[in-house]
């Protein structure tokens, strides 16, 4: 299963400023040299640090990425700034390299699984991204889905099995209640009957969030496959924003396009993963998947190659999974675990879970044959990748030295508590119902009703063409003034049970009721202390970090040429 690869965030946004390139399947899933003062250098050269090069082509490609993911405005400052945090990053890579932390076994064993994660990336770039295309249509029930939230509650099951039993009792009468005292382990979920409370977009797992968005209230799942196992959904409740209009998915445009084509791109991903695998027709030896799963879990180091997991040693000769193009013995199958990350390692929670994982695996094998066969790792953009996202890697490990400098003692947080008291406060919200209808006439109609002590639950399940909400009675929950857009003042004047309406929205007409109020709180330090602390810890990151790389310095040569930066043309408009 293809992932896109995820930013490598720091605490602040701001200082994400290399990022893995390139897609992510979810289970394959320089000797620095000193430059001379007056060494000759290519005319788009804009800083060096030791012997690596930072060019105006490598400066603008990764700028105009950062602009859009961050939605920042491009001036003079902000290209200095940004090409002085690039210069950082390079010289925490240099130092690394210096130090021999790019010999390490763990940096090599990184490097050929960053080496194959870009050997998928190409053929996904020639194989699947051609065939994704985005409609406006897209783009407009994407920026919906982004502004609605649904309050749902699940009962986990690890297999398919065990899931289908659990719908099973759900069709006979069983409640969410009952049977989440024996699924869960956790006890708010055990306690609660699996409530989750209210999602929002890009929080769950995709599969469990494409389900649930497309489900109305109070309808019950079947089996949906996660990551995680298997989960069936109840959702109790959906609320969305009224005032989704053009002009708002216009202004959001651009990222909402570049969200969608990821979207689409994890779906074509994995339609590719399900037909190689019937394409390739594995056949597992089952008694073995069960053996491996067995030691699996036993062992907290997962998989090391070298050191095989002594209830295995005498199985590694032994075929594990047949495919159509030839067989894997277990010694085959550990290598190539090797070449994962310890998180999708520790995905591995049932022996259904452990044959999606080798399944992936022969997929990964299978795909990198076919992107070498074809010559797509001789490319300069594919070699420049490795590079990069394994300097990404070493820069990182030196980040991490780094953040375990940094504590954070209990005074300073409650001192930093006190002062800034006004930062703890919760906004007030207030819930608020709506009658949506697209018609002048019943929208008069509908407010003589109302002026005429009609009740508003009733009137919106009648007549609101919000059918989701209107079969709530209207109810869409609560907001923040900051949600409402030019609404929120009206709607933040209102008591409870007033209304207004209505209001002309984009040929449409609304009526807003207000049915309660949160007022304005202060958070207390156990509320908080967590946020506080990240905060100081951000505050204190950035210090170290330019404290250490400005001593770096005096054995790392840098030399640039800010002046450059002043006559590039930068596009920030990315199609």
């Amino acid at each position: 299963m293809f992932k896109k690869a995820k930013e490598n965030k720091c605490l602040i946004s701001v200082n994400v400023l290399r990022h893995l390139s390139g897609f992510l399947f979810l289970f394959f899933f320089m000797s620095t040299v000193t430059a001379r003062e007056n060494a000759n250098y290519p005319n788009d050269t804009l800083a060096i640090i030791g012997g690596k090069i930072i060019s105006v082509s490598d400066f603008i490609q990764s700028y105009k990425d950062r602009l859009l993911r961050l939605g920042l405005t491009d001036n003079g400052d902000t290209r200095v700034k940004y090409l002085m945090n690039l210069v950082d990053d390079e010289i925490l890579i240099s130092k690394a390299k210096k130090t021999g932390s790019d010999k390490t076994k763990a940096a090599q064993t990184e490097y050929k699984r960053i080496r194959m994660q870009e050997l998928l990336n190409a053929f996904s770039s020639k194989h699947i991204e051609p065939g994704i295309t985005i409609t406006e249509k897209d783009i407009r029930d994407l920026y919906i889905k982004m502004n609605t939230k649904i309050k749902a509650r699940h009962l986990y099951a690890p297999s398919k099995e065990k899931a289908d039993s659990l719908y099973s009792e759900l069709m006979s009468g069983k409640t969410f209640e009952e049977l989440a005292k024996g699924v869960f382990q956790d006890p708010k979920l055990r306690d609660n009957g699996g409530e989750l409370g209210y999602i929002s977009f890009d929080e769950m797992d995709p599969d469990f969030e494409k389900t649930g968005y497309l489900m109305r209230i109070g309808e019950i799942s079947k089996p949906v496959k996660t990551v995680e196992g298997y989960s069936i959904i109840k959702v109790e409740d959906i609320k969305q924003n009224p005032f989704n209009t053009e002009n708002e998915v216009a202004k959001a445009h651009d990222r909402l396009k570049t969200l969608a084509k990821k979207r689409a791109y994890e779906e074509a991903a994995k339609q590719y993963t399900r037909s190689q695998r019937e394409l390739l027709k594995l056949k597992f030896n089952k008694p073995l998947v069960t053996k491996l799963f067995n030691s699996i879990q036993n062992d907290t180091l997962l998989v090391i190659p070298e050191k095989t997991f002594p209830s295995l040693k005498n199985d590694l000769s032994k075929i594990v999974v047949s495919t159509r193009p030839g067989k894997w013995d277990l010694n085959s199958l550990i290598t190539e675990m090797s070449i994962t990350t310890p998180q999708q390692r520790k995905w591995i929670r049932t022996e259904e879970n452990l044959e999606d994982y080798i399944a992936g695996l022969v997929i990964r094998k299978h795909t990198v044959q076919k992107t070498i066969q074809e010559n797509l790792d001789n490319s300069p953009l594919f070699k420049k990748n490795v590079d990069f996202n394994f300097g990404t890697y070493l820069m990182n490990q030196e980040e991490n030295k780094l953040k375990e400098s940094i504590k954070i003692s209990p005074d300073s947080i409650r001192i930093y508590y006190e002062e800034n008291k006004d930062r703890f406060r919760t906004e007030p919200e207030i819930r608020l119902s709506s009658i949506l209808v697209d018609n002048d006439r019943l929208a008069g109609s509908i407010k003589n009703s109302l002026e005429n002590g009609a009740r508003f639950d009733l009137l919106a399940k009648q007549f609101s063409i919000q059918l989701l909400t209107g079969e709530n009675g209207g109810d869409m929950g609560f907001f923040r003034k900051s949600e409402l857009g030019e609404l929120g003042e009206r709607t933040f004047n209102l008591k409870t049970d007033e209304w207004i309406g209505p209001v002309m929205q984009e040929g449409k007409y609304v009526f807003l009721k207000c049915t309660e109020i949160k007022e304005l709180r202060n958070k207390t330090l156990s509320e908080v202390s967590k946020d506080i602390e990240q905060t100081l810890t951000t505050i204190n990151w950035f210090k170290v970090r330019k404290n250490y790389t400005e001593s770096l310095k005096k054995e790392i040569h840098v030399r640039l040429f800010p002046e450059k930066l002043n006559t590039l043309n930068i596009f920030t408009k990315i199609d």
